[in-house]
């Protein structure tokens, strides 16, 4: 069985490699109020789930965006991802077209709020495939 150590630095290697300048936000200030939430974001979210290695990591990015957009996820979060998208190797056409591929089942209040993002974003510099 794996050490809960050991899940959480693989953890936080997957939220530095998808998102260094950003998955910080996402737990900063947090410990205070919810002093368990960064274990379980680095724990679930980016150890057990994100780094999976069945899809590539470009094409989970792409449902990372998909769902968050269908979702009308807050903007911290569809940000987040839409960077580390980018820096995944989707380029901003790519992600463009990801959210215009919600439209059927998002609707077009939460795709434009996707574009909004991605819109006033910047690219980053690329990540290897994970």
């Amino acid at each position: 069985m794996n050490h809960p150590a050991d899940r959480l630095a693989r953890g936080r290697a997957m939220m530095h490699l998808i998102s260094p300048r950003l998955g910080g936000d996402m737990t900063d200030g947090l410990h205070e109020v919810a002093p368990d939430f960064e274990e379980l974001l680095l724990g679930f979210a980016f150890a057990d789930v994100w780094a999976r290695d069945v899809l590539p990591l470009r094409e989970r990015a792409l449902v990372r965006l998909g769902a968050l957009t269908a979702l009308g996820a807050p903007a911290t979060a569809t940000r987040a991802n839409i960077d580390s998208a980018l820096r995944a190797g989707l380029s901003r056409e790519e992600v463009s077209e990801a959210i215009l591929q919600t439209l059927p089942y998002a609707g077009f209040p939460h795709a434009i709020a996707s574009l909004e993002i991605l819109r006033d974003s910047t690219t980053p510099p690329s990540c290897r495939d994970a």
